[in-house]
């Protein structure tokens, strides 16, 4: 398997912190398995320590954490759909997913075959992205998710069970010493499922996470939960009124430490595609939108609701990095280019698909917000 490095999850500690002050940590997957550690003491110029923390990633049991391995064979046949690749294609399943899709908005995470796979050896997991959190205790607690399934990659082999990685679950890595040991709770009630996600820190010391939802087989809202012992456990995530393009997405979140709570991630408008077309023919209750329109939701409620909203790119934008330094708020984001309408097959796909499609950056944005 090729080495693949993604989901940091940075922090850099107070310069008050009992265990290395100002040092910046900076958790990291390995192949979305193992977690990995970093750091740098002069303000990420120079990288050192890069080392595995283990006994983080619950592994399959009679099994060393040493040579734990994810299942990269197990599909969507691992939830009853044998729907994988085309030339083993089973209608049958292929319309009971497609019914489950459209008609049961009520979400996966409440129906007991689903439910029922959400156990045992984590398969895909990821930290972040893309910041950890440091509590006024000096606690530093790193956002996690971990699914079920990888996703198959092959000729042939449909993208679905790639998209149904993200049947995930929430846990935290915590440490209270700075970064020199770890140990993992996944005391996280279920919800409506946990994906990419960040945490804040309020006026009294509970902890909101607020994440990405699967989307394809949830209703397409961003979901949060909440920690009132520092991040040991959370409560069973609830939807927000953010919404969510067909995809998932994830997205940041800050918070000024008092009431006040900002994210960003995309607002796409519904789609008119025609494929969205398709959906709206049959009453299929899905809005195929895609990676657009990121902008900025405001709380002042301790992100009970979002009140306030600003539109920062009316393109494809999508992934990003919020901080709030002093009492101005900075943006780092990955922004799209519109493919170029050239080619009959490139019209086609367009008025097809809409902007439902895989984003390829072709910048990074950096930005002040204003709201």
């Amino acid at each position: 398997m090729p080495l693949v490095i993604g989901n940091i999850a940075p922090v850099q500690l107070r310069s008050d912190s009992a265990h290395h002050p100002g040092r910046i940590l900076a958790p990291y997957k390995r192949n979305n398995f193992k977690t990995w550690l970093i750091h740098s003491d002069d303000d990420g110029v120079t990288w050192t320590g890069d080392r595995e923390l283990v006994n983080v990633t619950v592994t399959d049991p009679g099994v060393s954490y040493e040579d734990a391995r994810p299942h990269c064979d197990r599909g969507m046949d691992y939830f009853g759909f044998h729907i994988d690749s085309v030339d083993e294609l089973n209608w049958r399943d292929l319309g009971r997913f497609a019914a489950q899709l459209c008609y049961h908005r009520t979400g996966i995470f409440h129906r007991s075959n689903w439910r029922s796979k959400l156990t045992g050896a984590w398969q895909f997991v990821g930290t972040g992205p893309s910041k950890s959190l440091q509590l006024r205790s000096g606690r530093v607690v790193v956002p996690g998710y971990h699914g079920y399934v990888r996703g198959l990659e092959d000729d042939g082999v449909l993208p679905t069970s790639q998209l149904y990685s993200s049947v995930a679950l929430g846990h935290t890595l915590i440490t209270d010493d700075g970064g020199d040991t770890w140990r993992m709770s996944d005391h996280w009630g279920v919800g409506h499922g946990f994906n990419e996600n960040e945490m804040v820190e309020l006026h009294d010391g509970s902890v909101v996470a607020n994440g990405r939802s699967l989307s394809t087989g949830t209703p397409q809202y961003r979901v949060q939960a909440r920690s009132f012992d520092g991040g040991e456990t959370f409560s069973p995530s609830v939807f927000t009124k953010i919404p969510s393009p067909f995809n998932g997405a994830y997205g940041s979140t800050v918070s000024d430490g008092n009431r006040t709570v900002y994210h960003a991630s995309p607002d796409p408008l519904p789609a008119r595609s025609w494929l969205q077309a398709a959906f709206d023919q049959i009453g299929c209750d899905v809005q195929g939108t895609g990676r657009t329109r990121l902008s900025v939701w405001k709380s002042t409620t301790s992100g009970n609701d979002y009140a306030e909203k600003v539109l920062l790119d009316s393109g494809a934008s999508a992934q990003n990095s919020f901080q709030l330094i002093g009492k101005k708020l900075v943006l780092l984001y990955e922004q799209s280019d519109p493919d170029p309408m050239f080619t009959v097959d490139a019209i086609v796909t367009r008025q097809a698909l809409g902007h439902l499609q895989v984003q390829l950056p072709h910048r990074f944005v950096f930005r002040e917000v204003n709201i």
